[in-house]
């Protein structure tokens, strides 16, 4: 077969079967046109099926799309909802607290306080709406080192905990802690967050603390100083009463030995301010009307400043209270004495006692009990005292007087006095305006004793008296006294020689004068030995230191009597009877 036939052959084969193509559609009844419409329909039949499981798809991914966006939405505005809860607890709480909470932008503006702040600071909620910057509240001495604390809490380098000085809208000052951090957005600081305490209550605490050790430290010194000086004055006082026992009134020296007397008194009154503030200066305590002893020690200070009127305003109901009367009557001479100087030309000096009763939250910052309190006040309108001069009033040494013309020690030893009859004394004042000294001592319900004079005619008697000191000199002159007064007279130079004597003597002995400061075995050790060996033993306490704690447990545990150094020849004969005659 040739080419051409083959050819032939295959195109006939292709018409031969596009024929029975046709004629299948024939035999089904379809024209040609009907069948191309058909197939033409078919291929758009299966675009539209693709095209629709493309949309199916496209559909399913969009709604899983969006339920994650609502989702996110949703979880969004769960969020949005809780910080503004958060923020709404925070400044609820913030309201609540009693100090000062605050925040403030990176330049120190603040953006948030709590009503607290207006309160602590003086400002309005006016003032906060213009414009307040966190470092207008600090004095301007501190305000330097508060920025550059601030610049190092927002950069991390520094706690954010320091002692300011706060300045209130009024310009008035006032001691505070603050405590800050810093406020933190996607990791970079945007500001500072924090409170602010008012301290000023906790520095004076601080200061009161300070006075009290300084007073403590001091006293101590001076309970020592004044026991050894008045042991030497005990020595001249005792001489002295010695001549005058033995000298006439109309002999040459009788004078001058009076006048030694004097000045030794002078020098024990030196020694009793010394003790006035040294710890637990009180000599002998009985309860007593505050109201007696200021219009006895006004009248007599009037008499001799009479360019200064005084105005009594006393509580006739006043509450007794139990105090060391001469040392009562010393405070109020120094704070006659004190107003006096501030008035160099006359003026008005105001007295005024009164009761009240102070509540546990009024007196514990003063360092006292609740209870009931006699208060005195004395007022004068004088020159005032300044801020400065007020903060060292009371200590030791510390005068505004010129060179000569005061020792420091009235107001220190008054402040030591009141302190240890478990009272407070402070001051009022401003400059050009007087002052006001005020007391508070504790009320006793104990009734006040009737008081009875004591002669000034030497008694004696003829028992036989044991002297125990650890200073020779006493020794030699106390024994001289004892025996010019009649007594038999033992001597024993410490705590343990007298108890060998007691041990050997005790049923001869019938009155002990028993130093209380000594080495070796001390007065109370001495003392409960004694009391051991014979529980009728009668001692009379004698010390050169105030009534302290210590003496007064002595007193307490069976001692008769207490006589202070320096004592003269009357004194030791009355107060040996007083005990003996029992």
């Amino acid at each position: 077969m040739n080419v051409k036939t083959r050819s032939s052959t295959y195109e006939n084969s292709e018409i031969h079967g596009g024929l029975r193509h046709q004629a299948w559609y024939v035999m089904r009844g379809y024209t040609v046109m009907e069948k191309e419409k058909l197939h033409a329909e078919s291929v758009v039949e299966k675009e539209i099926e693709t095209l629709l499981a493309a949309n199916e798809a496209t559909a399913v991914d969009m709604a899983v799309a969006l339920q994650k966006l609502q989702l996110e939405v949703a979880e969004r505005k769960q969020a949005e909802e809780a910080l503004r809860e958060s923020r709404e607890r925070f400044r609820e709480l913030a309201e609540l607290l009693p100090e000062t909470i605050f925040e403030t932008d990176m330049n120190g503006n603040l953006t948030f306080v709590n009503r607290s702040a207006f309160k602590q600071f003086g400002y309005e909620t006016e003032d906060f709406e213009k414009g307040l910057n966190a470092f207008d509240m600090i004095e301007p001495s501190d305000r330097e080192r508060a920025v550059d604390n601030a610049q190092k809490v927002l950069h991390g380098d520094s706690v954010g905990i320091n002692e300011y000085t706060a300045q209130r809208s009024d310009g008035s000052s006032f001691s505070v802690l603050l405590h800050s951090a810093a406020i933190v957005r996607e990791g970079k600081p945007i500001g500072l967050r924090g409170f602010i305490i008012d301290i000023t209550e906790k520095k004076k605490l601080e200061m009161q603390l300070q006075q009290a050790s300084r007073m403590e430290a001091i006293g101590t010194l001076a309970g020592g100083i004044a026991h050894d000086f008045n042991n030497l004055l005990m020595c001249i006082q005792g001489n002295v009463s010695l001549i005058l026992l033995n000298m006439g009134s109309n002999h040459p020296y009788h004078e001058k030995l009076r006048s030694i007397e004097q000045y030794v008194q002078q020098g024990s009154d030196l020694t009793r301010q010394l003790l006035g503030f040294a710890q637990g200066g009180k000599y002998e305590v009985k309860p007593t009307n505050l109201n007696e002893l200021i219009r006895k020690s006004s009248v007599m200070f009037g008499r001799t400043k009479r360019e200064i009127r005084i105005h009594r305003k006393l509580n006739e109901t006043l509450w007794p209270v139990e105090v060391d009367r001469g040392q009562i009557e010393q405070v109020l001479l120094n704070l006659y004495v004190n107003a006096w100087q501030a008035m160099a030309d006359g003026g008005d000096l105001y007295l005024e006692t009164d009761n009240i009763t102070l509540e546990d939250r009024y007196v514990r910052m003063m360092g006292l009990k609740p209870g009931r309190y006699v208060r005195t006040a004395v007022t004068d309108t004088g020159i005032g005292i300044d801020e400065d001069t007020q903060r060292r009033i009371f200590d030791p040494f510390f005068t505004t007087k010129e060179m000569g013309r005061g020792t420091g020690l009235g107001l220190a030893s008054a402040y030591g006095i009141i302190r240890n009859h478990d009272g407070i004394i402070s001051v009022q004042s401003e400059a050009g305006k007087g002052a006001m000294f005020t007391i508070l001592l504790p009320a006793t319900d104990r009734e006040i004793p009737i008081e009875q004079e004591v002669s000034e005619v030497l008694v004696r008697g003829k028992e036989t008296i044991l002297l125990v000191d650890d200073e020779e000199m006493i020794l030699k002159v106390g024994g001289e006294l004892l025996e010019h007064l009649g007594y038999r007279v033992l001597i024993a130079d410490g705590g343990d020689s007298a108890i060998d004597a007691y041990r050997a003597e005790g049923n001869q002995i019938d009155l002990v004068v028993l130093d209380m400061v000594m080495p070796g075995l001390g007065g109370g050790e001495t003392f409960d030995t004694l009391l051991e060996m014979d529980n009728d033993v009668r001692v009379i306490l004698s010390s050169g230191y105030s009534m302290n704690d210590q003496a007064q447990g002595i007193l307490n545990r069976g001692c008769r009597g207490f006589i202070k150094k320096p004592f003269n020849a009357r004194e030791l004969s009355h107060k040996l009877r007083e005990v003996l005659d029992v």
